[in-house]
């Protein structure tokens, strides 16, 4: 049985989505029938039961008007009833068998008249309400033939006690040839009706038979059918979303997949490919910009190498060997922090990407800014550095925020004339660090384009002071990779440039 199931598990995922939904279908359909008919059955014969009873009630009724009438011969034809005397023989009655000689408890009791101990005579005993009997046949014994059953049954009867009826009238009920030697006195008869099951029984097995053997394999088949087409139908646009995405090659991401108009999970999927596109496509984009940005900067160092070599070169006798090569050392430390730089970008976008997803331990974030500060301020005399921090601790660990901090400050320092502030606030669980500068400051136009890469305002691109543009760059990719923002504000306490990173800090802490 483990190893059909195992068997079981390995098979299902291999099958289609519609297979699978046909498959399904199939199955709850045949469970829904195997539950659903024995129900049925059973409200069927319920039903039909219910009708018994009433049919039984009519012929009882029936039974009592011709008694009362005078009626004699056979009374009710085609009705299983007996008429009782007081003693319990069987004056009368059609399709019922009396039981009383294999066992006493099958025998149908007579309602009697209750005698004083005086033995004076009693008025008659009024006729009895309608009542339902109950008595259990063994296996193989029914009180008709055609009620035979293999296991034991229970069957029903409904009982009730007529008015006096006069010998004269007991006399004609009792059928010719039959007619005790003796006149029958005086007496109330009980009537017996069975309440016939056989109409129920076999209507209700007949229902559930054909629910069973015909309805529920050929509606399953179609529930089966009908669940494989309307899947097929359902996922015609998955299909559609596939063959776009399928033609989408070489870097074709200006490609869009169609998105239907039902607000579903297809619907959602489609939205999220397209999402996932222009990502791709903006990351593509940026990617060849990079390249292209690269290529020019490396350009003009490389020009500048070339041909502070090439005329040494030209005249070996007359050059100064020394100045040529310091100035061939100048431009290659040029191209080396380039390099660096871009090096450290690819570096920094990753490292934040997997510290967004997994931010194990925390930092210290004003631990990180004051030992920043306090090297500046031991290696920088002409600049004054100011700070006002709170305590905000990090989650992750200290490499990203040091080097957002560090871009921060090498920039404040490229840039001012002699003072640099720096604050960290903490609220409502967010850590804000604004550093300033009292420099030319930035233009409202560039605050948003000084942090693209290898951008550089017209102050900053001195060979001697200005960068490669990637600073501010890193800090923007930094800081979103944290989870916070790094953006360009309006000046605040020094007239100059204002850098301002929001980060989320750990747990909340305030």
């Amino acid at each position: 049985m483990s190893t059909d199931r195992r068997r079981w598990w390995r098979w299902w995922p291999a099958l289609g989505i519609r297979a699978r939904a046909a498959v399904a279908a199939l199955g709850a359909s045949a469970l829904a029938f195997a539950v659903a008919a024995p129900l049925v059955g059973d409200g069927v014969h319920a039903l039909l039961y219910h009708e018994a009873e009433i049919s039984a009630m009519d012929a009882l009724r029936n039974l009592q008007a011709r008694i009362r009438d005078g009626a004699d011969g056979e009374l009710l034809g085609g009705q299983a009833y007996v008429v009782l005397t007081e003693e319990g023989e069987w004056l009368v009655g059609d399709f019922l068998t009396d039981h009383r000689n294999d066992d006493p408890a099958l025998a149908l009791a007579p309602l009697r008249r209750a005698k004083p101990a005086s033995g004076a005579d009693l008025p008659p005993e009024p006729a009895h309400s309608v009542e339902t009997v109950a008595i259990r046949y063994p296996a193989g014994i029914s009180p008709y033939y055609r009620l035979a059953s293999p296991e034991p049954r229970t069957y029903h009867f409904l009982r009730t006690l007529t008015e006096p009826v006069s010998s004269d009238r007991l006399a004609l009920l009792v059928p010719d040839g039959h007619r005790p030697a003796p006149e029958m006195p005086e007496q109330q008869l009980t009537l017996y009706v069975l309440i016939d099951p056989t109409v129920a029984d076999e209507t209700a097995d007949v229902v559930t038979g054909r629910l069973l053997a015909v309805v529920a394999p050929f509606a399953s088949l179609f529930v089966a059918l009908i669940a494989w087409l309307a899947t097929g139908i359902a996922l015609r646009p998955v299909e559609s979303i596939r063959r776009q995405m399928a033609a989408v090659r070489g870097g074709a991401f200006h490609e869009r997949v169609p998105v239907p108009r039902a607000r579903d999970g297809i619907h959602r999927l489609a939205h999220t490919t397209n999402d996932t596109l222009d990502r791709l496509q903006q990351a593509l984009d940026e990617q060849r910009r990079l390249v292209a940005d690269a290529s020019h900067e490396l350009r003009s160092p490389l020009a500048v190498l070339r041909s502070s070599l090439e005329v040494p070169l030209a005249r070996p006798d007359t050059a100064d060997w020394p100045a040529v090569v310091r100035g061939a050392l100048t431009d290659t430390e040029r191209l080396q922090d380039l390099a660096d730089d871009l090096l450290l970008l690819a570096r920094a976008e990753r490292a934040a990407e997997r510290a967004a997803g997994h931010a194990d331990g925390t930092v210290d974030l004003h631990d990180v800014i004051a030992e920043q500060l306090a090297e500046r301020q031991y290696g920088e005399g002409e600049l004054t550095y100011e700070s006002e921090l709170a305590e905000a601790v990090l989650a992750g660990g200290e490499m990203l925020p040091g080097r957002l901090v560090r871009n921060l400050l090498d920039n404040a320092a490229r840039h001012a004339d002699g003072r640099v502030a720096v604050t960290l606030t903490v609220a409502d669980g967010w850590a804000q660090l604004a550093v300033e500068d009292d420099g030319p400051g930035i233009p409202a136009a560039d605050r948003e384009r000084v942090f693209e890469r290898f951008v550089r305002l017209d102050d900053a691109r001195d060979r001697g002071r200005g960068g490669a543009g990637l600073g501010l760059a890193l800090v923007r990719t930094i800081a979103h990779g944290l989870g916070g923002t790094a953006v360009a504000a309006a000046p605040g306490r020094l007239p100059g440039a204002r850098l301002v990173v929001r980060l989320p800090v750990a747990g909340g802490s305030r």
